[in-house]
Parts: structure tokens; sequence; C-alpha cells
């Protein structure tokens, strides 16, 4: 875990650096100071619309194995869990909503792992559908990149990785959902079959631990097998994702480039950024962020000029203020719930550690991050 948190920090600082690289710091405070503050209202109230979202779809997908479960228990742990993700190191935090559900709920912690993976399936779906539809019908200037001693579109490389990975991924969903209990079952008869004939005690416990893990898991898979329910988890994600786009240009027009950032722009950038986040970052995405915001405005062509200390400005408030919203309504179920903010973290340490099982279902499409 050291390790990772040393990675991440050497890349946050050094894409920081990236991010200010030809910005002097009194453009970006005037750039600050120019901005329209009361447009931070509505850019709280779309991160709020998003949470209510996002909790009414953990909802729906908990209700499937938990009938009793409740919109108010699980916009708390939503609130608390997302904050943890964006807050702590080496993505500890991706622990912390499968334990809050198993704590609050009674879920095993395998559900629970079972059940954020479809939601990253769900995100990353709708991200590289965005990415493919923007970098299809928005009004892009061209941008060329000179790679390997040829020229590479920007635009056409971003079409081309959001419809190539597009078909994979819904393979994979697919084969999840309907082959998952197949799997499973065979797993199960391949670990019978070995250790009736060799018996190396640790090595069986360890394989019954993984699938009793694997059995959980793919009980949290059983919240999205219902037709009626998948459906009503892809228009809450559809609903998620096209109504936090406007987040992203009403920001544009608190700096004063709305022009230049519409919403299908504010879609394109929105996507950018959360596929930027996946790289090794420190606590708090700290620099992986800004360099993922101002490259993503530089996209749809905020740069040059003023436009770098806006566009610099303009991420770091979309960055920290929606932070700060975040940070306010999980302190508020923190204190509600009389969660221990060190002890979760503690306890996620302690899980890392001692169970690296999990890492792989929650860690692999990891597109939640700060929205």
């Amino acid at each position: 875990m050291i390790k990772k948190v040393l990675i991440g920090v050497v890349v946050g600082v050094a894409l920081l650096a990236l991010a200010f690289w030809g910005v002097p710091v009194d453009d970006v405070r005037g750039a600050l100071a120019q901005m329209n503050p009361l447009w931070l209202i509505p850019v709280a109230l779309i991160f709020l619309y998003q949470q209510a979202i996002r909790a009414w779809r953990q909802q729906i997908m908990v209700k499937a194995l938990v009938p009793t479960t409740t919109y108010w228990t699980n916009l708390g742990i939503l609130c608390m869990g997302f904050l943890c993700i964006n807050t702590f190191p080496a993505r500890l935090g991706e622990v912390v909503r499968p334990y809050l559900l198993m704590r609050k709920e009674g879920l095993p912690m395998g559900a629970g792992f079972g059940l954020t993976f479809v939601e990253r399936l769900l995100d990353l779906t709708a991200t590289l559908v965005i990415l493919a539809l923007v970098m299809t019908f928005a009004d892009l200037p061209s941008h060329t990149i000179e790679l390997a001693g040829r020229a590479w579109d920007v635009t056409d490389l971003g079409t081309t990785v959001g419809t190539t990975l597009l078909l994979p991924l819904l393979v994979i969903v697919l084969s999840l959902l309907f082959f998952g209990q197949w799997v499973l079952k065979t797993s199960k008869a391949i670990h019978v079959f070995i250790t009736a004939r060799i018996s190396w005690g640790w090595l069986d416990r360890l394989g019954l631990a993984a699938l009793k893990f694997a059995e959980s898991f793919v009980q949290g898979l059983e919240s999205v097998r219902s037709p009626t329910r998948l459906a009503a988890l892809v228009a809450l994600t559809a609903a998620t994702w096209a109504g936090s786009a406007f987040l992203y240009t009403a920001l544009a027009a608190a700096f004063g480039f709305a022009d230049a950032i519409q919403y299908l722009e504010g879609l394109g950038v929105m996507v950018l950024i959360m596929l930027g986040t996946m790289a090794p970052a420190p606590p708090g995405f700290v620099g992986v962020y800004e360099a993922a915001g101002r490259g993503a405005l530089a996209v749809f062509g905020v740069h040059g000029g003023d436009l770098d200390s806006k566009a610099l400005a303009y991420t770091l408030v979309l960055h920290y203020w929606t932070y700060f919203v975040q940070a306010l309504t999980a302190w508020w179920f923190f204190r509600r719930e009389s969660e221990g903010w060190w002890e979760l973290m503690l306890w996620a340490v302690g899980r890392r550690k001692k169970d690296p099982a999990p890492d792989a279902a929650a860690g692999s499409v990891d597109v939640e991050g700060e929205q």
C-alpha cells in the first residue's frame, strides 16, 4: 500500500506541475476574481442532483437483496462512501461502501463488491457511449499530435477508443449477468476435484475463502438479472450523466466561455475528466484532476492566451467546490450515523492488508471519482 501511495503522490505532483505549466499564478488569481460566484449555486445543486440519482440507483440494486432497504439509508452510504473514495490514499475508499452496506443492511462484503462492480460497468459503458457520441457530433477543433513518426488526430483516436472498448465491455457485462452462476458452479466443482486428490491445508482454506467471496459477489449481480430492474438502472445511469453535464456548462458560464462549452462539450469535458482520474493519484486526486480538466478543456478549444488561466481556474473551482459540497453532505451523514472517519480509514487499511481480493473486483473500472 505504501508503494501505491508513493506512486500516486509522484504522479499527482508531476501532473499538478503540468497543469500549472505556462500559467502565472497571478493570472489564475485574476481569473478567479473575475468569476461570477452566483453560478456556484447551480453547480452545487446539480452535484446534489447526481448524488440523489446515484443513491436511487443504489437502492434499486440493494432492494433486490434486502427488500427492507430505504432510500435515506442508501443516500447516506453513498455520500459517506464517495467522500472516502475521493479522500483516502491508494483508493482505500473503495472498500468503505461495501463495508457500510454490510454493517447497515447485512449484505456480505462480496455482494457489496458485486453491486459496486455492476455500477462501475454501467458508468464505464455510459462513459464510452458519451465519448463516442461527443467525438462524432461535437464541433471540435482539429488536434493533431506527432507520435512514432506519424500524425494522429486526437478526435479520431478518441472515437476509435470509445467504440472499440464498448463492444468487449458489453460482452463482459452480459457474460457476468447470464453465466455468473455457471462459472461459480464450475469453479466449485474444480475445487472439489482438486482437494479430493491434493490436500494442502492453507491452499484449501484460501480456495474456500475465494469461492465464498465469489458466491456473494455473484449474489450481488442478481440485482440486474431482472429486465425491469436492469432497465431502471440503465435509465437512472443515463439521467445521472445527462444531468451532470449541466454542471460543466454552468461553470463555463461563470468564467465567461459558455460559447465554447455548451451541453455537448460539457458532456465531453465530464467524461474526459472521469477517464483522466483513472490514473494513479494522491489523496483527493490532487494534480491528476487539474491536469485532466485543463486537458479536457483544451480539446474543446479553451486554451491559448488568457483562456489558459481561465481553464486552470475553472478546473480548480470544479474540483474543490464539488469536493466541498460532497464533504458537507457526507459530514452530515457521518454525524447522523455516528460513523467514525478515521475508524473507517483504519479499517480499510487493515482490510487491504489481509484481503486483497476485493481490490480486483472494485478497482478494475474506477470511473466514479469526483463529479
